[in-house]
């Protein structure tokens, strides 16, 4: 069916796109925005419900096929398109998904197979660093990823065009209480926390056997993991370094990390898109 041609840029039903590099709106909307074709698909195959379709005029006989019957699908002209969104609109698509909660971690690994790995961000500052995080844990097979509550938004525009999507495939799970949420995969369950530190008295990623079931916690980007949940945690890790080298970028770190405790490639498997000190410091940076 065509699209909905739109001319008056305060038009309510397009208010969700409205300034989006300026504002981060959608964060208490119960909606969100993905930028792009591949997002858009990515969105369609998710678990997450579209909600509504923007496109330029040049893309919308090209996407409206793809709209599924029900959602709204509107058109502007790419001028008024850039007006609206706040930038120049090259990606020509735009889609609105509505929110839903993923389980929480617990009921996630009650289900699970008896081994699992879950990623521990208490605090992320930056979302593109976020975003990272997410689409290497989504390659590696980590099964979800627990944020606190100054981590940035997962389903943020940025955050979903770094991570590719991949935040909307592998459970981004934001509890109440993190150390609660961990403390009882550790109590109920026998997972042993791992806070990834740069000591050299910590154990080596290189020799570190993982356990089965494995909460690996990861640092800011300015002070690393906080002390107290390098306290927190059971065990420490370290990624072996040249000696005078501060640090890694949080991502990067992240990326050797999971790929060292996920080296068992039988254990990789795919999400199922239905229904990171001053001790000193985590494994990310303290400048980037």
């Amino acid at each position: 069916m065509p699209g909905v041609l739109i001319d008056d840029l305060d038009d309510p039903r397009v208010a969700i796109y409205r300034h989006l590099k300026a504002t981060n709106q959608t964060r208490n909307a119960g909606q969100f925005v993905v930028e792009g074709e591949k997002l858009f698909d990515r969105l369609l195959a998710s678990s997450f419900p579209l909600a509504s379709v923007l496109t330029t005029d040049r893309l919308a006989a090209r996407v409206e096929q793809r709209v599924p019957t029900g959602v709204s699908h509107y058109v502007l002209s790419e001028a008024k398109a850039g007006e609206l969104v706040g930038f120049t609109f090259h990606q020509g698509v735009l889609a609105c998904g509505v929110r839903r909660a993923w389980p929480s971690a617990l009921s996630l690994a009650r289900r699970a197979r008896s081994r699992m790995t879950i990623a521990v961000c208490p605090r992320i500052d930056n979302p593109e660093n976020l975003g990272a995080i997410l689409r290497i844990a989504d390659v590696f097979g980590v099964d979800a990823v627990l944020i606190g509550g100054r981590c940035p938004d997962p389903l943020s525009r940025r955050v979903l065009r770094v991570s590719m999507g991949s935040a909307l495939r592998i459970p981004v799970i934001a509890p109440n209480c993190l150390a609660d949420e961990v403390e009882k995969l550790r109590q109920e369950l026998g997972f042993v926390a791992v806070a990834t530190v740069i000591d050299p008295e910590a154990q080596s990623l290189d020799t570190f056997q993982r356990p089965d079931l494995l909460a690996l916690f990861l640092g800011s980007e300015g002070h690393g993991l906080e002390p107290e949940w390098v306290e927190f945690c059971d065990k420490r890790v370290t990624i072996p370094m040249r000696p005078g080298a501060e640090s890694l970028n949080v991502a990067v770190a992240a990326g050797i990390a999971f790929h060292s405790v996920m080296r068992d490639r039988d254990q990789i498997q795919i999400h199922e898109s239905q229904p990171n000190l001053p001790t000193k410091g985590g494994l990310s940076p303290r400048n980037d």
